[in-house]
């Protein structure tokens, strides 16, 4: 199943089902105006998405849309928590650079794991703001992995993740 986040002038955008081939989308306020909705409240949500989904790729949809990439927003343009373990060593000693400050020798050996800030990320196509290009611009490639309510001191045995 194949879900995006269209840009509609709201913070968290509009929830769309996109068309296995990417050509169509639906919007499906029915189910869930926006993925974090859907996401809220996964149990119910899913059956019915999928449903949707199967029907789009049946071209059995008739308020279908042509699906246009340039309208996504990041699939959760704010979360409600962003925590960043970040495995790429370059990139550690280029941010610490830029901030005049070492790499701790701890970061060698031990994984560095920290909040970030998440109340609006960019959307894939966005340009990003910098202030002054001549700092340059390194970036890094996100894995998100969106999982259900984890109790803090949850055992790591327990399934937390959704699929």
């Amino acid at each position: 199943m194949k879900l995006a986040t269209y840009h509609n002038h709201t913070r968290d955008g509009q929830l769309m089902v996109v068309s296995r081939d990417l050509t169509r989308a639906v919007a499906v306020p029915a189910i869930a105006a926006t993925l974090q909705g859907a996401l809220d409240n996964w149990a119910q949500a899913a059956p019915r998405l999928q449903e949707v989904y199967a029907a789009l790729n049946q071209g059995k949809v008739p308020d279908e849309v042509a699906f246009d990439s340039g309208r996504c927003l990041s699939p959760l343009p704010r979360a409600y928590q962003w925590a960043d373990g970040s495995a790429y060593l370059n990139h550690v000693e280029l941010v610490r650079k830029a901030r005049g400050a070492e790499v701790p020798e701890s970061f060698y050996t031990d994984p560095l794991m920290y909040q970030g800030g998440s109340d609006a990320f960019l959307a894939p196509t966005a340009g990003i703001p910098l202030r002054d290009e001549a700092w340059g611009l390194d970036f890094e490639g996100e894995v998100a992995v969106v999982t259900g309510d984890v109790p803090l001191g949850a055992p790591a045995d327990e399934k937390h993740i959704r699929l």
